[in-house]
């Protein structure tokens, strides 16, 4: 969706998908494996799984490293430079969080620090070759939705399991809630804003995607306890990233 902002897309564009899809899965799947290592940690229903199926995911890893490590060769070198400075934050972050206790004060980072990085992968790759200011706007618009699911998983974590020390346990409840609703208005202000300036009808159908998705996830808070049953909130919640499909196909 965000590569197709350009009025031309650059030929290395499939490629940088692809590594970004398996560096995503290699990073979410290295987080929970690295949870697991804690002595003090209240495992999921995700943590478990990811703990009985451990070696089969580290040779999984190691699959799309080489994968990726072969790809990368093809990119030209802003994207490289680039994906390099990425990988030293992230690299940082996961040794970080590997090693201190799980009630430990920075865990309460982790949505904002997994929110920075994964968006300024996904998005930022692409504003390399388009520094417009509605593009620069539709890139926040996602890292605020971004941001908004993860703290509406944790607060769905947290409604399920009181024990459960995230971000929601650090707001509360009340707290958390009101920063979801206030992401949705800031959300819909901003792509007001965008769709009043917009250059382009693809600009603007990326707009009302990303207002939909906020609208969405502000849908299951609103309605937690139909979607808190079977962790729907998760399946909805993360469905939302395939609407983009919609202005693509």
């Amino acid at each position: 969706m965000f590569w197709k902002l350009n009025k031309t897309l650059p030929i290395h564009a499939f490629l940088v998908v692809v590594i970004l899809g398996f560096s995503v899965w290699i990073i979410y799947i290295l987080d929970r494996l690295l949870d697991n290592q804690k002595v003090d940690n209240h495992p999921t229903e995700r943590h478990i799984f990811h703990q009985q199926n451990a070696l089969v995911l580290w040779y999984f890893i190691g699959l799309l490293m080489l994968i990726c490590s072969i790809l990368v060769f093809y990119l030209p070198a802003n994207i490289i430079i680039f994906g390099i400075i990425i990988t030293l934050f992230t690299g940082i972050y996961l040794l970080v969080v590997s090693k201190i206790s799980y009630k430990n004060n920075l865990q309460h980072y982790k949505e904002p620090i997994t929110s920075f990085v994964y968006v300024s992968a996904v998005f930022g790759t692409t504003i390399l070759h388009n520094p417009h200011i509605i593009s620069l706007i539709i890139g926040f618009i996602f890292l605020l939705i971004v941001f908004q699911n993860l703290l509406l998983f944790s607060l769905m974590e947290f409604k399920k399991n009181t024990n459960y020390y995230n971000l929601a346990e650090y707001f509360g409840i009340k707290k958390s809630n009101n920063v979801i609703i206030f992401i949705t208005f800031l959300i819909v202000i901003l792509g007001y804003y965008s769709l009043h300036f917009s250059a382009s009808n693809y600009q603007n159908n990326v707009v009302i995607i990303e207002i939909l998705m906020s609208i969405f996830l502000l849908v299951i808070n609103l309605f937690d306890n139909y979607f808190l049953v079977n962790d729907r909130y998760r399946w909805v919640g993360d469905s939302i990233f395939l609407l983009p499909l919609l202005i693509i196909l």
